[in-house]
């Protein structure tokens, strides 16, 4: 990993990635891989990060041969992962000489949990904007690269069958290379407009229409008439100002990973103060995506965590598919039986 790579997560971050080489690191039986980052978004400047590896080598990958093959590609996915879970970000100030310890585990050797069709799209309107109009001169994108794959945990018919939808919706050129693809002046105005778009069953919130996704997501709670299930991994109080203000004040069901550290706070005092049902559950990482779930009847998919829908490009998705919904019921309520409570 010599020259410098452009990434770009399913959130909408986009950088320049400058590998500084590795080192063994201080009294630890381990490895250090040093990077510099360079946000490309909003000129937020230099972040150094370096990922920590314990341990040989075959403890990762079940051959030396196959640990030296993955582990640029995993390097890279475990800092994409590391601004998906908020552990890395360019929106908190620091030192030019302060590096950022992140960890890569075996799991990350690992095949990843299967992103659905709706973050698969999130992350093929990103490339295509960020590394196609805004920094590639309208260069094809490949959106089925290794490490696109493996940052996804799908295969190359799963991209192209999803680049194909964007192209049914004039959002991307129609490929010549197939995996390859470049965004139309239709996708580059929605992502740069400040209001929100639907395109068939889905809804599209640029960057910065945090409002009109706020606005969304109320509009859908609010036809709830006996019972919500949230499936979110990063809650925020946020979403209680929203089930408050639903009329039949139906009961909340909360499922979720790694709540903001006052939401149980925040619960706590909702329900002491509106006596409304609101039961949080913790799962056990089984769940990657967002989801809404309104009467156990309308099943919606989040590109995004809600309190950060619209912050940059986002995706809201009804799932219309009758075996689709059938198996995210059986789901759910399987991985709300085994869950904790908060």
């Amino acid at each position: 990993m010599t020259t410098p790579i452009q990434l770009v997560t399913r959130h909408g971050e986009c950088f320049a990635v400058n590998s500084q080489g590795k080192d063994r690191a201080d009294n630890r039986d381990g490895v250090l891989h040093y990077f510099h980052l360079t946000d490309l978004v909003k000129g937020r400047g230099l972040r150094k990060v370096s990922v920590y590896r314990g341990g040989p080598r075959d403890f990762y990958a079940p051959s030396i041969a196959e640990f030296d093959r993955r582990i640029d590609t995993v390097l890279l996915n475990t800092i994409r992962r590391g601004f998906d879970s908020g552990e890395l970000t360019f929106d908190v100030p620091e030192g030019a000489t302060y590096y950022k310890e992140v960890l890569v585990t075996p799991e990350d050797f690992q095949e990843q949990a299967p992103a659905s069709d709706e973050e698969i799209r999130q992350l093929i309107l990103n490339e295509a904007y960020w590394l196609s109009f805004k920094h590639g001169n309208r260069h094809p994108v490949q959106f089925d690269s290794e490490t696109d794959l493996e940052y996804l945990g799908v295969g190359v018919q799963d991209i192209r069958r999803n680049q194909w939808v964007l192209e049914q919706d004039g959002l991307l050129e129609q490929s010549r290379i197939p995996g390859n693809g470049r965004p139309k002046a239709q996708l580059v105005k929605m992502y740069e407009s400040r209001q929100s778009a639907v395109i068939r069953n889905e809804q599209v919130f640029p960057k910065g229409t945090q409002y009109e996704a706020f606005k969304a997501v109320s509009n859908i709670l609010r036809t709830a008439t006996k019972e919500i299930l949230v499936v979110d991994n990063y809650l925020g109080s946020s979403l209680l100002e929203m089930i408050e203000a639903i009329p039949s004040k139906p009961a909340a069901r909360l499922l979720t990973f790694k709540p903001s550290s006052d939401f149980k706070t925040a619960v706590t005092a909702f329900k002491k103060q509106y006596g409304q049902s609101v039961e949080v559950r913790l799962h056990q990482k089984e769940v990657h995506d967002r989801a809404i779930v309104v009467d156990d009847k309308d099943f919606f998919a989040l590109g995004a965590s809600i309190k950060d829908l619209g912050d940059k490009l986002s995706l809201l998705n009804k799932v219309e598919d009758p075996a689709n919904i059938a198996r995210l019921r059986a789901e759910f309520q399987t991985i709300w039986a085994s869950a904790n409570p908060l």
